[in-house]
C-alpha cells in the first residue's frame, strides 16, 4: 500500500500525529511513533514540494528523542505541528527563518521553547509578525506544568511582564500577552506559582490603570480564575492584594463610557463569590459602592447579576 505523503501533510494528518506525541496515553504515543516511522519510509521514495523540509524535521526529531515512547511537552509538539503548516506555505514570512533554524541544528532541544528569544526579540523587518507567531504559540501551547517549566527556563513570563510596560509594546501585543496569562491562569498549580513567585497580582494592579477596553475583558476573565483559586487558600497577603486589584478594576470602569455586559458579569460574579472572604479584611470593597460605580457607566444591556443589587 502506497501512502500519498503530500495529501497526508496537506490534510494536516502529520500535524495531528505530532500533536499526539504530547498525549498522556502511552499506548497512543506508541501508535503515533510507529505511524511516523512508517510515514518517513514512504516519504523517502516520493517527491513533492516540501519533502526535504519535512524529512529534515523528522530526522532532527528522531535524533532528539533519547528514550522510547517519550512524551513531548504540548508546547513543543505544537511548535512541530506549526512547522509542518509553514512548510506547506513557502510564501510565509517565517519560512526562511524556520528553514535556517532547522539547517543549523543537529537535533531539536525538547526541554526548551524553540526560537522564543530569536522571534520575540527579532530585529528583522517582519519583527511584528515573528513576535506575534511566537506569542500565538505560547497562547495555545501552555497546557500543563511541563510547559510552565519550559517557559520558566526561558524566562518567558518575566520577559512578557516587563515588555508589556515597554513603549515598544503596541495594543495588539498587549492583548496577546494578556491572552497568554489568561490561558496560564486556567492551570491551578501554574497560577499559584505566578501569584507567589512572580508577584502577578501586583503586576495586574499596575497594568489595570491604563489598559484598553479590549484588555479589560481579558483582565476580567483572569480575575475570575484568580478568585476561584484564592478561595481555597488561607493567605492574607494574597487576599489583600486581590482585594486591591478588585478595587482598582472597578474604579477603572469609571473611565469607560461603555462597559460590555460580559465584563460586568465576570467581575460582579467574582465579587459575589468572595464577598465573605473580603469582609474579613479591612478596607474591603462595599458592594453598594461597586453597584454605584458600575451603574454610573453605560451598560450595553442589563445583566442578571446586577439585578441582585437593585
Amino acid at each position: 500500500c502506497v501512502v500519498k505523503c503530500q495529501q497526508f501533510v496537506e490534510k494536516h494528518c502529520l500535524a495531528y500525529c505530532l500533536m499526539a506525541l504530547s498525549s498522556r496515553c502511552g499506548l497512543l504515543r506508541a501508535v503515533v511513533y510507529n505511524c511516523l516511522a512508517r510515514f518517513e519510509q514512504h516519504l523517502i521514495s516520493q517527491r513533492f514540494y516540501c519533502k526535504e523540509q519535512i524529512l529534515t524535521m523528522l530526522t532532527l526529531l528522531k535524533h532528539s528523542i533519547k528514550k522510547s515512547n517519550l512524551k513531548l511537552a504540548p508546547i513543543v509538539a505544537l511548535f512541530l505541528s506549526k512547522l509542518v503548516d509553514l512548510f506547506t506555505h513557502p510564501e510565509s514570512k517565517l519560512y526562511r527563518t524556520i528553514t535556517r533554524f532547522l539547517l543549523k541544528q543537529s537535533y531539536i532541544d525538547l526541554v526548551h521553547i524553540p526560537l522564543f528569544s530569536e522571534l520575540f526579540h527579532s530585529s528583522t523587518i517582519e519583527y511584528k509578525y515573528e513576535r506575534g507567531w511566537i506569542l500565538n504559540l505560547l497562547k495555545y501551547g501552555i497546557k500543563d506544568s511541563i510547559d510552565y517549566t519550559l517557559c520558566t527556563k526561558a524566562y518567558v513570563f518575566k520577559t512578557l511582564m516587563t515588555f508589556y510596560d515597554c513603549s515598544l509594546c503596541d495594543d495588539s501585543t498587549k492583548l496577546e500577552i494578556l491572552n497568554i496569562f489568561y490561558s496560564t491562569s486556567k492551570l491551578q498549580d501554574v497560577l499559584m506559582s505566578l501569584l507567589f513567585d512572580y508577584g502577578f497580582l501586583l503586576w495586574l494592579q499596575v497594568i489595570v490603570k491604563n489598559c484598553s477596553s479590549e484588555c479589560l475583558m481579558i483582565l476580567s476573565l483572569i480575575i475570575q480564575n484568580i478568585g476561584l483559586r484564592l478561595v481555597s487558600i488561607d493567605n492574607q497577603v494574597q487576599l489583600l492584594e486581590f482585594n486591591c486589584l478588585l478595587m482598582l478594576f472597578i474604579r477603572r470602569l469609571k473611565n469607560e463610557t461603555i462597559i460590555a455586559s460580559s465584563i460586568a458579569d465576570n467581575v460582579i460574579s467574582t465579587l459575589i463569590k468572595y464577598q465573605e472572604c473580603l469582609k474579613s479584611l479591612k478596607n474591603s470593597l462595599d458592594m453598594k459602592e461597586i453597584k454605584h460605580i458600575v451603574d454610573c457607566s453605560t451598560i450595553m444591556k442589563k445583566t442578571s447579576l446586577l439585578s441582585c443589587f437593585c
